[in-house]
């Protein structure tokens, strides 16, 4: 029964967008900063810019940049979405196993 009303209080923090709100402000600033000082990331993003001159380099018609430009927002935006699930999903596991932790604590010892 308990854990029924974990589930329900979860989703109701989602609903209300609590999780959203959160999400939000620790993938804005907070997660510039840390990912400034990521050596993978800033590796990741050495790579891309590579892959980027070499296209410039290919001198391809408008027409053809467009839709290689089209191709790669649609996978930033793909990789954008996947992450913000994948963020929003965590923090309601986190949310899950801190209020299971609680519920132990409780019980007789």
């Amino acid at each position: 029964m308990a854990k029924h009303t974990e589930e329900r209080r979860i989703i109701d923090m989602e609903k209300n967008g609590l999780l959203e709100i959160i999400a939000a402000h620790r993938t804005g600033d907070a997660l510039d900063e840390i990912m400034a000082q990521d050596k993978d990331y800033q590796e990741t993003l050495a790579r891309q810019q590579v892959a980027f001159d070499r296209l410039d380099e290919l001198e391809l018609t408008r027409e053809q940049r467009s839709t290689i430009n089209q191709a790669i927002t649609a996978n930033n935006h793909f990789g954008a979405v996947y992450g913000a699930v994948a963020y929003r999903f965590g923090m309601g596991d986190g949310i899950r196993v801190r209020m299971e932790m609680e519920e132990i604590m409780r019980l007789p010892q």
